[in-house]
């Protein structure tokens, strides 16, 4: 009697699973996708977002760290430097439709640049990093324990910025730094995004 409950008990998995293995995903297929899903909404010309973050500046000399907030959506981005730094404290640059300001609020001090596109594209914005991805031939993306990385190597760049790296949260899909190298392959700049907040 047990050997037939054991009998039927194995057939009926077998059947089970020969006759639903289409629907079964097995492996990471469901992984990969939602990875993808992640580098599309995170570079899409729709992006809007708020962030709090942290840019290091190296040099041959010395290293700068600043806290500063950016803000970007379709028609309107802005940099604002809100650290300690009292020598700094208080930058703003605001880009709308290719006019370009750069204004000082604790000197009252102003500048306007009008139909200045080198200036505009902005090498900190998000934007910036999308739109060289969609525009650039060589560019590798890899799976590093919980991040995604995207690299490219910019076609028109000058040797102080040829490189980006951008990390992805694989979790919460949102970036959690950028990385811009010079033609050594040195780093140059890197943003911590510390508060991200998709718009």
């Amino acid at each position: 009697m047990k050997k037939r409950y054991i009998v039927f008990i194995i057939f009926f998995i077998i059947f089970f699973l020969i006759f639903y293995y289409k629907k079964i995903n097995f492996g990471n297929n469901n992984i990969k996708l939602n990875e993808d899903d992640i580098v599309d909404s995170i570079l899409s010309d729709s992006l809007n977002y708020k962030a709090e973050l942290i840019i290091k500046i190296y040099s041959n000399k010395n290293d700068n760290v600043y806290d500063a907030m950016i803000i970007e959506n379709e028609e309107y981005s802005r940099l604002e430097i809100t650290g300690k730094k009292e020598e700094i404290t208080g930058l703003l640059i605001e880009n709308s439709k290719e006019k370009l300001t750069i204004k000082n609020t604790k000197l009252n001090l102003e500048k306007i640049y009008e139909d200045y596109k080198p200036m505009i594209n902005n090498c900190l914005f998000l934007k910036s990093f999308s739109n060289e991805y969609r525009n650039n031939s060589e560019i590798k993306e890899k799976n590093e324990n919980d991040s995604i990385i995207i690299k490219i190597k910019l076609k028109d760049s000058t040797k102080y910025i040829k490189f980006k790296e951008l990390y992805l949260n694989k979790e919460t899909g949102l970036p959690e730094k950028l990385i811009i190298k010079d033609s050594d392959k040195q780093v140059v700049v890197c943003i911590e995004y510390t508060n991200i907040e998709i718009l």
